[in-house]
């Protein structure tokens, strides 16, 4: 069953969020993040509690959640030019997005299901990091996907590094392109692998538009 935004963040250990919560620089919370760019099948944004149908074009806030339904697809498209792409029974969640702050930084959450990053190299990242229940991908200019089953992640890279940590203290693993690495709530030490190209091209046409 797929965690509600609350829930997730209930989830989440404390020093994980304190950790944020000390390092992000004094932005607005309400600010533009992006715009949805491209659609496919039911898509919702939910904002302050509210669940709306998402267009195209309609304005991504930080603070925002994006969840796509069965068989459906979404594409924002930041301020800076980075690109998310969220997989059919999805939900992600953008916690923060600041990039021209002095030390610029970004953090989604990966609710539930499947979500890849192509984040824009020519933005001087200070920090982004894509979170789940169970681990945090911090990049600075890449192209990977995170998926969050609840009962682990999954992160692959597509192209570029990505540092990925675990949330209870199994350490960190950097993957490099073709990587991935699998992410439980045990603590239990992280290998990355080269997925095969069954596991790879099934996990990347869930965030392909057809």
């Amino acid at each position: 069953m797929a965690l509600s935004k609350r829930d997730f963040l209930v989830a989440l250990p404390a020093a994980a969020l304190a950790g944020w919560c000390l390092a992000r620089p004094a932005v607005s919370a309400e600010g533009k993040a992006g715009e949805v760019s491209r659609l496919s099948g039911p898509v919702s944004i939910i904002r302050g509690g509210a669940e709306s149908p998402a267009t195209v074009g309609a304005e991504v806030l930080v603070s925002d959640s994006i969840r796509a339904g069965a068989d459906a697809r979404a594409e924002v498209t930041f301020s800076d030019g980075s690109v998310l792409t969220i997989g059919p029974s999805s939900e992600v969640a953008v916690a923060f997005f600041a990039p021209e702050a002095q030390e610029s930084s970004a953090l989604l959450d990966v609710i539930a299901g499947i979500a890849r990053l192509t984040v824009n190299k020519a933005t001087s990242w200070g920090r982004f990091d894509v979170r789940t229940t169970t681990a945090v991908a911090s990049v600075r200019g890449t192209d990977y996907l995170v998926e969050n089953t609840g009962a682990k992640t999954a992160v692959f890279v597509a192209e570029g590094r990505v540092a990925v940590s675990s949330r209870v203290g199994s350490g960190t693993v950097i993957l490099r392109e073709g990587q991935g690495v699998d992410v439980t709530a045990e603590k239990a030490p992280l290998t990355a692998k080269t997925w095969g190209p069954k596991r790879r091209d099934e996990a990347l046409a869930r965030v392909t538009f057809p």
